[in-house]
């Protein structure tokens, strides 16, 4: 499907083309990916001083917010002609997730604009969607960590070409 080629990235390069590998969701219309990968982290714990004899927490006149490293799980599908060349697809795929590129993997999403530094924790919740006797179609969520989230908004190269009221 021509639709899919260099939509995700990692690494620099294209899952789709070298193993048949995009993201996918468990329904048409669905955004589960997109919403994992927009969800902010939680923030870290603010450090506090409870005193037995005052109301409340104290807290420092100056609060120094910081995120939380977070986990995204992503749901991805692999598709190949034959059981053969699924198999070879498959694994070839959860083998590049897990090395990475010493360990990290930066994925890039094109339609969003937008670059993760993850690596990978998780494979779980395999589902075999076609027979193994012609097209193959199987879908697994794969989970990441993301160690330092960069929720900063995006550099804009062209201030006049604003599409937000800002």
């Amino acid at each position: 499907m021509k639709i899919l080629e260099g939509l995700l990235t990692i690494n620099g390069s294209d899952p789709y083309l070298d193993f048949g590998a995009f993201l996918a969701e468990e329904e048409a219309g669905g955004h589960a990916n997109y919403d994992a990968l927009l969800k902010g982290p939680k923030l870290k714990e603010q450090r506090t001083v409870s005193y037995r004899d005052r109301d409340g927490v104290r807290l420092p006149a100056k609060l120094v917010q910081r995120w939380e490293a977070r986990t995204v799980a992503l749901r991805f599908a692999i598709v190949a002609p034959d059981a053969a060349t699924f198999e070879r697809r498959y694994y070839g795929f959860l083998d590049f997730l897990r090395q990475g590129e010493d360990g990290y993997l930066m994925l890039h999403l094109k339609e969003l604009s937008r670059t993760w530094r993850f690596y990978l924790t998780e494979c779980s919740d395999y589902s075999q969607l076609t027979a193994f006797d012609s097209e193959v179609v199987g879908t697994f969520t794969a989970t990441f960590c993301e160690p330092v989230p960069d929720f900063s908004a995006p550099v804009r190269t062209n201030p006049e070409n604003r599409s937000d009221n800002g």
